[in-house]
């Protein structure tokens, strides 16, 4: 490995050394904090959200202080509002965190790996975030939270993309929609140099900075969905449907057809 990649990689190591540490942070000092200042478990989740975004905003500084990542952004406004659904593609391992340190007080569904994260499992409990266990709890519990005033992070492949391309879209998110009558907003996001993708090591690092862009697009409407429900077409039908406008628009975002 050239010294220059060396270098970049050590810079990739200790960017994710501040990750580990804002976790520990939260789980050490932040949450037990706030376990005695709030009695109001909804309240408490909204401050710890809140505690988060602040601090996936050092992780994300660190990576474009020890200049890793250029950051570009398009319609970022439209992810500062209160109690959105947000839906994304996932190419790569920093999208929640990113996404995240924009949005309102928001949750996200995680992976089951990620609840037995010591880093992250206390951060995850804390917040209020929703593992991905499979089945219609998810759908339940989801729009909980939207009731509740959070914004929600969903990513439809539920795991990294394959390289340059979506992977299968699975119909949660569309379920959700329907379910707590919210439109979706979509946030198209793009790396260049690919990096941090599924199967990579985080130090399999590009030889330049990368650069990450999100575009957020116009929200896509749930009621005509929810009109058809209304008129007698499957829950599964309308789904599918829903789920196939969202794959469309990540489809043109990207410039090319995709798998699955």
């Amino acid at each position: 490995m050239p010294l220059s990649t060396s270098w970049r990689a050590l810079r990739t190591g200790a960017a994710f050394v501040v990750f580990g540490a804002c976790c520990l942070f939260v789980t050490l000092v932040a949450i037990p904090w706030l376990r005695l200042r709030e009695s109001d478990p909804p309240e408490r989740e909204r401050r710890v959200q809140l505690t988060v975004k602040s601090v996936l905003g050092l992780f994300v500084g660190a990576l474009k202080g020890f200049g890793l990542m250029r950051f570009r952004g398009e319609g970022l406004e439209a992810l500062a509002q209160p109690g959105i659904l947000v839906v994304a593609n996932h190419p790569t391992l920093i999208d929640a965190p990113v996404l995240l340190r924009v949005m309102s007080p928001a949750v996200c569904v995680t992976k089951m790996a990620n609840v037995a994260n010591p880093f992250m499992g206390g951060v995850i409990a804390g917040a209020g975030y929703i593992p991905n266990q499979g089945g219609a709890a998810i759908v339940e519990t989801a729009v909980n939270r939207l009731e509740r005033g959070s914004s929600l992070l969903l990513f439809p492949e539920g795991t990294r993309s394959p390289e340059k391309r979506l992977g299968e879209f699975h119909r949660g998110a569309a379920h959700i929609a329907l379910a707590s009558q919210h439109d979706v907003l979509p946030a198209l996001i793009t790396c260049d140099p690919p990096t941090l993708m599924r199967g990579q090591k985080w130090y399999e690092v590009p030889d330049r900075a990368f650069e990450f862009s999100v575009r957020v697009g116009d929200p896509i409407a749930v009621e005509p969905y929810r009109e058809a429900l209304a008129a007698g077409e499957s829950r599964g039908r309308v789904a599918r449907r829903l789920n196939a406008e969202l794959r469309e628009f990540f489809e043109k975002g990207l410039g090319r057809g995709a798998e699955g």
